[in-house]
């Protein structure tokens, strides 16, 4: 009778902590999952504010990117005291992207004042912030971001009053997050209550590689493929009468098979996204230190750029870190430097002993996260503990705005766990 009752237990206790998340397809939930808020109780709007500041005082701004000398940011003050979270968007992303919008939406309906923070890989963080302009190096980028913070903060406290400082950030903003509170461990600037982890990676180049490799796959490393496919699902999309995107949730693969969307196709999409990025960072990281790889002479303030970026002709990760990342690196501090030294430079690895021992840092990623290799989330589960929650389901990010994870983040970053 006893072991029926615990066999009769441990069942009821599946049943009762059993996840339900309805996007079981690991790309169909980063596609779509990512940006759809699937939580009850969030105030629709609350009072963004965008704002601007200016961080580069000892260097010329290019005359084609001075749309982008002013650092900016978004923010949303309580009228009362009221504990702070900065929120550090995820791979290029920028302080105004939906995701960080609907974190910030999140985050302010629970209590909080809010700063969305855009990623250093976004062009105006790139141009306006970056001290050398050359994303991936974790250390560095953290340093930018942090100066960021710092240089933000007396500005808060003129508007607001704080209770505590938080910080959260999800994709390459988790990842940062780490990074930020690391530096902050030492500067005691913010002296972080808590920082919570969505999603991060751990090594920026096994994501990359995964990253470029799923798109050079899905289109048969022909860009030819690329287009063809564009235009064949602008089509379809056109002719569809089952596109209602507010009930994707409940049919996706119905909805999907009507637009001829498969598996490739999402994989396609979720590549492209971080594609565009690369290209970016290629041109942008070329021409802001003139490394000449892209761009060999001074490109005026009305020229087209059309035939810049047809030279990047679609660059990935590995042509930034070979290209245009390897020779800074190597100009500016070491000549032997090797693409596994930058790997080491762009590992969260580098602060190993501080993550094991941060007792304010909790991370919650997927059991099917795209952007991770094994070794990824096995240092994950190594160095976290009991400070990691790994859903079984996901992708990469597709479920972060999903009910039992925006509980379980706010329960978290209250202290409650």
């Amino acid at each position: 009778m006893k072991k029926i009752m615990t066999l009769l237990f441990i069942l009821i206790g599946i049943n009762l902590f059993s996840y339900d998340f309805p996007l079981k397809d690991p790309y169909i939930a980063t596609v779509f999952g990512s940006s759809t808020l699937m939580t009850k109780g969030i105030d629709k709007k609350i009072p963004i504010k965008y704002y601007t500041t200016n961080f580069v005082n000892t260097r010329e701004v290019p005359e084609i990117l001075e749309y982008q000398e002013d650092y900016k940011f978004t923010m949303a003050l309580q009228e009362k005291e009221a504990p702070l979270v900065f929120i550090l968007s995820g791979t290029g992303s920028s302080a105004s992207s939906l995701k960080t919008e609907n974190f910030q939406k999140i985050f302010y309906t629970a209590g909080y004042h809010v700063v969305g923070i855009s990623s250093i890989m976004n062009t105006n963080s790139l141009v306006s912030l970056s001290f050398e302009k050359m994303p991936g190096n974790l250390m560095n980028d953290g340093m930018d971001i942090y100066r960021a913070l710092e240089h933000i903060k007396p500005f808060i406290e003129k508007k607001a009053k704080v209770e505590s400082y938080n910080l959260m950030g999800y994709s390459l903003g988790g990842t940062h997050s780490a990074v930020v509170s690391f530096i902050d461990s030492n500067n005691k600037t913010f002296n972080f209550k808590n920082v919570f982890m969505v999603n991060p990676a751990v090594n920026l180049l096994d994501s990359a590689t995964i990253l470029d490799k799923m798109f050079n796959d899905s289109i048969n490393n022909n860009i030819d493929n690329f287009f063809l496919k564009v235009n064949q699902i602008i089509t379809n999309l056109s002719y569809s009468q089952d596109t209602d995107l507010n009930n994707f949730t409940r049919n996706p693969e119905k909805i999907l098979k009507s637009l001829k969307i498969d598996r490739n196709d999402l994989k396609m999409g979720i590549g492209l996204i971080f594609r565009l990025c690369a290209i970016d960072v290629n041109f942008l990281s070329d021409y802001t230190n003139n490394m000449k790889v892209y761009s060999d002479t001074k490109i005026d303030k009305y020229d087209n750029l059309g035939k810049y970026f047809e030279k990047v002709n679609f660059a990935d990760f590995e042509d930034y870190l070979n290209k245009v990342a390897l020779p800074f690196y190597k100009e500016r501090y070491r000549e032997d430097m090797t693409i596994k030294d930058l790997g080491k430079l762009a590992d969260l690895k580098i602060i190993d002993n501080y993550l094991r021992n941060a007792k304010n840092i909790n991370v919650v990623t997927n059991q099917d996260e795209l952007i991770l290799t094994k070794g990824n989330l096995n240092y994950l589960k190594k160095t976290f503990k009991n400070r990691l929650r790994i859903y079984p389901t996901g992708g990469h990010c597709g479920n972060m705005f999903y009910q039992e994870n925006v509980d379980y983040m706010l329960k978290t970053m209250k202290g409650d766990r």
